[in-house]
């Protein structure tokens, strides 16, 4: 595993730390508050996994492309 790798992972992981933590901080507080601050942390939520979710299958799908020029190639 390259320095590369391990600091993707890295920052996939804190992705997805980020969305769990922010969906919840703001649901919680809108639900105690009922400001409008919690849709918007709600909506950052829903946009920080689908972008985790985009990168995570573009990955997935370099190395299954990678994968296959190595077994077609040997």
């Amino acid at each position: 595993m390259t320095v590369h790798d391990l600091m993707r992972e890295v920052a996939e992981k804190a992705g997805h730390a980020t969305t769990v933590t922010a969906g919840a901080i703001g649901s919680l507080y809108s639900l105690f508050t009922q400001n409008p601050i919690g849709f918007i942390c709600a909506l950052v939520a829903v946009a920080s996994f689908v972008m985790n979710w985009y990168y995570s299958y573009q990955r997935h799908k370099m190395a299954r492309e990678r994968n296959r020029r190595e077994r077609n190639g040997a």
